[in-house]
């Protein structure tokens, strides 16, 4: 996964890169410590961050940065629709003429028929 934006990015670009091929992966188990790992490097860097180390840092953490915030937009949506399966799971939704939303539990729809 890594990107040829210099000839031997260095070591916090390599991480960003570790990170990123996890979130491609779904491997969320290991971004805490792929971050923690980053972010030491970030605080004491081994070696000279030139100007163009810099630009490849964070073109790097702006891509990470849209990679996540998209996992984030997926994982809200499944959250969503699986509410919404579980509320249809547990009765019959329906909406009055104000477009307002009226669920039917089909237990109470049992026991009037009976």
């Amino acid at each position: 996964m890594a990107q040829t934006d210099t000839p031997n990015p260095p070591h916090a670009a390599q991480l960003l890169d570790q990170i990123y091929a996890a979130l491609l992966r779904s491997d969320y188990a290991a971004l805490p410590g792929l971050t923690i790992e980053l972010e030491r490097e970030l605080q004491t860097p081994r070696e000279r961050l030139t100007e163009t180390s810099l630009r490849v840092i964070r073109r790097r953490a702006n891509r990470n940065a849209a990679v996540l915030l998209a996992a984030q937009r997926g994982v809200r949506s499944a959250r969503r629709r699986l509410d919404e399966i579980r509320r249809s799971a547990s009765g019959l939704v329906t909406y009055d003429r104000s477009g307002k939303r009226a669920e039917v539990s089909e237990s109470r729809n049992l026991t009037q028929r009976l």
